[in-house]
């Protein structure tokens, strides 16, 4: 199976997110935009494992979360990365430092579980669409764009599984640990 460790939504910051995506793909000659349903926050991707590799994985999550409080994030920007001259659309975060420290501790954690570390730096963003090419420049699109500081509360992490349903890209949670509330 093939997984990943991810911040999941909530269905009114899904549909925030959609109501972006929908602006972008308006400005847009072709892409292949996400799925309102896997909107997510990729904090680590872990690749092929094998099922019995699982409890080995709950186990580094359970422990990195251990004394972890719940956070928030807030989403404040359009930004792109560019492969040849198509693009990665995403939408991004307020710089957080609870979300760097969560990710330092689950990099160290997992690569004391025998996990290779990560070696590209740690962008924390939400994926709109892949393979964009747009028929406007991303800074005046984002003028047309309400990214305007919509908040969330991070309370729990998921391990999710990448998977095809009916031919569609799906991501499944199969496990999901509860972060600490805040007094």
């Amino acid at each position: 199976m093939r997984v990943f460790l991810a911040i999941e939504f909530t269905g009114d910051i899904k549909e925030y997110l959609y109501k972006i995506q929908q602006i972008v793909k308006k400005h847009s000659a072709t892409g292949n935009f996400t799925n309102k349903e896997n909107f997510h926050l990729t904090l680590r991707f872990i690749g092929e494992m094998k099922d019995n590799e699982l409890n080995k994985l709950k186990e580094a999550l359970d422990y990195t979360l251990l004394n972890q409080e719940s956070f928030q994030l807030i989403f404040n920007q359009l930004g792109e990365f560019t492969r040849k001259n198509k693009k990665i659309i995403w939408l991004g975060l307020k710089p957080n430092r609870e979300l760097d420290l969560l990710y330092s501790k689950l990099e160290e954690r997992l690569e004391i579980y025998g996990y290779q570390k990560e070696e590209r730096g740690f962008v924390p963003h939400i994926t709109l669409g892949r393979e964009i090419i747009l028929t406007e420049e991303l800074n005046k699109i984002e003028k047309l764009v309400e990214v305007h500081n919509m908040e969330m509360i991070v309370d729990k992490v998921s391990i999710m599984e990448s998977t095809r349903k009916n031919g569609k890209l799906t991501y499944v949670p199969i496990y999901v640990k509860r972060i600490n509330s805040k007094p």
